[in-house]
């Protein structure tokens, strides 16, 4: 009886291991979750009440997305702000990545160097670069690095590699101090489910009058890269629009945007309105609004509504009572592309010396116009999962006003996106 009792119960164990749940496998790298948003560009130097503005440029960005292997990149000349001084070529990119312990997306920004402020701060290149990770443990990790090269402040060398978040006195011989210096400013954190990584190589504040031609509130950043991680989601929602912009020639922002309204990755809805706009000695709108709209069920979709009424070009070379642009983009489940809708229009269009030019015209139509230069009628452009419209886009072939021969003026823009 005893063998037989140990026997049962020998027999009972092996059963029950026998029967023992799996181990759940491990995650792999691709099976990781996240969405990526990234951006990265030369610089970007402003004021409080916006009188100048300059940049960003070279602007690279991948946003709205959850897959690997997209690449952005981007590159523009050299440029001089007035009163702010040299800033060298610029070349950016952003990239997601797949590795061998998860996920990336890097982002990257090399000035070939800078003059500022009438030499009171040199540099040779400038580089920034950001960089955010999630493991198959669900862990986040960021990376942050700055090299400035032959960087003078009031004629003080200093080091190629300075630490994170150093503040120098911006102190001007004979005025004192009238700002402060930011190198290597860098930050990490992870803010509702985010985590965000940005990277400031060089960064100026005017704090204190005293600069010529500066006034307090000019920001000067030069060198910027940021890498985020988003929540994983169905499918990732892009959108923008607005009624008006004048970029000139040099890629300065000149006017502009009006009436612009963005929609975030996740949906919802956003608007803006404006109730006339005029770029002197060039045009004017009358009221105009921008509406965007998205949701992820039961199919992720964007919409994006720009309307603007009374445009006269250039005492009536262009004229129009209303303009439409509207754009969609819907993507089913399982779809590898996006359905893309275009619902723009054109009320009561027409063109001083081109009758055959109206309301109907058709997509994508270019004209030289006498007086102004070439331009597209309802331009659009397509990608398998993006649409954007630009009802007038004008490219300028003689100076109008402040803008010079080349600079772009768009109206009525609409913009929409949907990415796995």
């Amino acid at each position: 009886m005893k063998r037989s009792h140990v026997a049962l119960v020998g027999a009972l164990t092996l059963a029950l291991a026998g029967s023992a749940t799996p181990a759940l496998a491990a995650t792999t790298p691709a099976q990781v979750t996240t969405g990526f948003s990234g951006t990265a560009y030369g610089s970007y130097i402003f004021n409080t009440d916006k009188t100048l503005t300059s940049g960003p440029t070279a602007s690279s960005s991948i946003s709205c997305t959850g897959a690997t292997g997209k690449t952005s990149s981007n590159t523009a000349a050299a440029l001089t702000v007035p009163a702010v001084g040299n800033v060298g070529a610029a070349t950016t990119s952003v990239k997601t990545l797949l590795t061998t312990t998860g996920k990336r997306i890097e982002s990257k920004s090399t000035i070939n160097g800078t003059s500022l402020l009438g030499g009171l701060i040199t540099a040779g290149a400038i580089t920034s670069e950001s960089s955010a990770d999630k493991n198959t443990a669900g862990a986040f990790s960021g990376t942050n690095k700055t090299t400035i090269a032959d960087l003078k402040v009031l004629g003080i060398a200093v080091g190629a590699n300075p630490g994170a978040n150093t503040v120098l006195d911006l102190a001007v011989p004979l005025v004192g101090s009238v700002g402060k210096i930011t190198l290597n400013g860098q930050e990490k954190r992870l803010v509702n489910g985010t985590y965000q990584v940005s990277t400031t190589a060089l960064r100026v504040e005017v704090l204190k009058a005293g600069l010529p031609g500066l006034k307090i509130g000019t920001d000067i950043r030069l060198g910027v890269s940021t890498a985020n991680l988003t929540p994983a989601q169905s499918g990732f929602l892009a959108g923008s629009g607005f009624s008006t912009r004048a970029v000139l020639a040099s890629g300065l922002l000149n006017s502009g945007p009006t009436a612009v309204a963005y929609l975030g990755c996740s949906g919802g809805t956003g608007s803006a309105n404006v109730a006339g706009t005029t770029i002197p000695g060039l045009l004017t709108v009358g009221a105009s609004s921008t509406k965007t709209s998205g949701v992820l069920t039961p199919q992720p979709k964007s919409v994006v509504t720009n309307s603007l009424a009374g445009l006269n070009v250039l005492n009536g070379l262009i004229q129009a009572d209303a303009i439409k642009a509207e754009t969609s983009a819907t993507r089913a489940a399982g779809a590898t592309t996006a359905t893309l809708t275009d619902t723009s229009t054109f009320t009561n269009l027409r063109i001083a010396g081109l009758p055959a030019i109206n309301a109907s015209v058709a997509p994508n139509t270019v004209v030289q116009v006498a007086g102004l230069g070439q331009v597209t009628l309802h331009k659009v452009s397509k990608s398998s999962s993006s649409i954007i419209v630009t009802m007038i886009d004008v490219v300028l072939n003689q100076p109008l006003g402040a803008l010079p021969t080349g600079s772009r003026i768009q109206i009525g823009y609409s913009s929409t996106g949907v990415t796995p």
